[in-house]
């Protein structure tokens, strides 16, 4: 029996340290032994079969151990993240969602949490990308000059992005999402919401 933790970023340093973080704190306080990672540093939009998540799914072996930091890591589509734990569970290979806390099993319940878990967060994302797209517009078609103004602070990349930014944290959108949704680099975003003192809002 071997033990996988599965991490995707989009960029290398995106939140690649938390989620490792994130899936090591949860092996040991399951105690699962030692972890093999497995990484891919692409978008979630290319197809799961030409990713390492791909080549994991073809050698997993009885008994392997796969733990994710949640489930939209696998794929950004519902069907593509229950096609990689259909595969798994046939090969008896033991899947942990650490967001969720959560074993995925063969019963009814586990199978409906998937599905359920799976679609809200592509819903989320979806719905995330449309608001994002709209700001985006509407900041460019109000805005005429771009560029610094007299007195104010240094300009950023993400300032197009400000007013989406502000939206989603009201909303308790967690910071890598924000950053992966606007793709951007987590410690750039993290830097631009403490200059212009976000985090309070």
């Amino acid at each position: 029996m071997s033990v996988y933790g599965y991490i995707r970023v989009s960029t290398k340093h995106q939140n690649y340290d938390y989620q490792k973080n994130q899936i090591l704190n949860f092996c040991n306080n399951k105690k699962l032994g030692s972890v093999e990672f497995i990484t891919d540093v692409v978008s979630g939009s290319l197809k799961w079969k030409n990713r390492e998540i791909g080549n994991f799914v073809s050698s997993a072996k009885n008994g392997d151990i796969l733990v994710i930091n949640e489930f939209s890591r696998l794929g950004r589509s519902l069907l593509d993240v229950l096609e990689i734990l259909k595969i798994l569970k046939e090969k008896n290979v033991d899947v942990y969602v650490v967001r969720e806390n959560f074993k995925i099993t063969d019963d009814f319940n586990s199978k409906l949490i998937v599905f359920m878990f799976s679609l809200v967060s592509e819903i989320e994302r979806d719905l995330i990308k449309s608001r994002v797209k709209e700001g985006i517009e509407n900041k460019r078609k109000n805005t005429p000059v771009w560029g610094r103004r007299k007195g104010s602070i240094y300009k950023s990349k993400l300032d197009i992005h400000r007013d989406t930014i502000v939206e989603l944290l009201k909303k308790k959108i967690s910071k890598s999402s924000i950053a992966k949704l606007i793709d951007c680099n987590y410690q750039t975003l993290n830097s631009y919401i403490k200059s212009r003192k976000l985090q309070s809002i």
